[in-house]
């Protein structure tokens, strides 16, 4: 398949976004504020001054090495774990999604940037078997692709193209998508792949002591990412492979290549001076755009093909909303409830000695009472745990949209960890 209607599909859709002509434009006096994407490296360093991004502190998405992961540190636990002293940690978000438990990690930051496209990535194959398309890859070739992140171009969503070359091909023949466009030769479509560029010695959050990523509050084993190098314009770069099939983009012609995002809610409360703040609960997970109304897309293998791009929306909560916090967070109940104002009910200790008790920490109910109930607990709780709930008991004026997407995969949903 030639690539050139890719190419061109690409700069038709470049061509109708006015924001990238502003953002590419000089910046005149009393502009808008011009769009501008976080890589994982901007906010591993942002982390270590401990600076912010969009308003929110570098340090809650990554963890530089043998420091605290804020997410097992207190007021979550009495005391902290530290990150590994081998590498910086992507930290691993304890959320909700479709009423279980989840979690995912940001990995890069869209500050406003309305919207992403899928780009393509090169993968020299001697020939192209559907059934399995890597089988006949070009032994020890490297991907290739041609945008860096630095650019508003990038993507870390990325359309699998399998490149049939001759078996003889020298590994350091096509290192740039120049290259492989000029020669002409036949291509393939695969699936979709999230791979973010990124810095090498970054990988999702490892405390020290344990050999796999895990989720805060629960202890779930989450899925982590594989590291390779991909060509970029002949020179290699370091990559994050999270996996195939993590999400989807749109077919249609208006709209063709633009990545669909999914709505994440993330609990706050207005503060003294109206301004809402974030409560630090474990976000919702959304299926689809904020009142899409969309069900869960899943592959034959259970992967969530939603969520890898999201939207932050503050939800705030009515003030007769509150988590499940277990008598062993102690410290926690005393945070939310003097710094947050957030209704924090004590659990019934038969509640608390269920098996399945470490699956509702931090869920939120909009009538906590229930939490002492344990005749009809967990039915009798109207939870917070899923887009449509979120959405179906909160006002449309307390879901307040904000001016970023997150490069966020997925790491565990459904009882099971997701990823590499």
């Amino acid at each position: 398949m030639p690539s050139a209607p890719i190419v061109l599909l690409r700069l038709a859709i470049i061509v109708g976004m006015p924001w990238l002509a502003m953002a590419c434009g000089s910046s005149g006096q009393g502009s808008a504020p011009a769009p501008h994407v976080w890589t994982l490296g901007q906010i591993r360093e942002a982390a270590l001054f401990q600076g912010s991004i969009a308003g929110y502190s570098a340090s809650e998405w990554v963890t530089p090495r043998s420091q605290p992961i804020p997410q097992w540190s207190p007021p979550f636990s009495p005391t902290p774990l530290l990150q590994s002293a081998e590498q910086d940690g992507l930290n691993v978000l304890p959320a909700f999604s479709e009423g279980r438990p989840a979690a995912f990690a940001v990995a890069e930051v869209w500050e406003r940037v309305p919207e992403v496209w899928v780009q393509p990535w090169y993968v020299l194959v001697t020939a192209y078997e559907p059934s399995n398309p890597m089988q006949y890859r070009l032994k020890d070739s490297l991907p290739v692709v041609d945008i860096e992140e630095t650019s508003l171009f990038y993507s870390p969503f990325w359309e699998l193209l399998y490149v049939v070359v001759p078996e003889d091909t020298p590994l350091d023949r096509y290192t740039s998508a120049t290259a492989i466009l000029s020669a002409g030769l036949p291509m393939h479509r695969g699936g979709g792949l999230l791979a973010p560029l990124a810095p090498a010695d970054v990988m999702p959050a490892l405390s020290e002591g344990l050999t796999g990523p895990i989720r805060p509050l629960t202890g779930d084993a989450v899925g982590s990412a594989r590291q390779g190098e991909t060509w970029l314009h002949g020179r290699q770069v370091p990559y994050l492979n999270f996996g195939p099939s993590t999400f989807t983009w749109s077919t249609e012609a208006s709209r063709a290549g633009i990545i669909d995002e999914s709505v994440l809610y993330v609990f706050a409360r207005a503060g003294s001076e109206g301004q809402p703040t974030p409560l630090g609960l474990p976000a919702v997970i959304g299926t689809g755009p904020r009142g899409a109304g969309r069900g869960a897309r899943v592959s034959a293998t259970g992967v969530p093909q939603f969520g890898a791009l999201s939207r932050p929306h503050l939800a705030l909560l009515p003030s007769s909303a509150g988590p499940f916090v277990p008598s062993t967070m102690e410290l926690l109940k005393d945070t939310l409830r003097t710094q947050g104002g957030v209704t924090v009910v004590d659990v019934h200790p038969d509640i608390e000695a269920r098996a399945d008790a470490k699956d509702y920490v931090l869920r939120v109910a909009l009538e906590p009472d229930c939490f002492q109930d344990p005749e009809k607990f967990p039915a009798a709780c109207r939870w917070l745990d899923s887009q449509a709930a979120v959405e179906a008991n909160l006002a449309p004026s307390s879901l307040l949209p904000q001016d970023i997407l997150f490069t966020s995969p997925v790491l565990f949903y459904d009882g099971k960890k997701v990823g590499r």
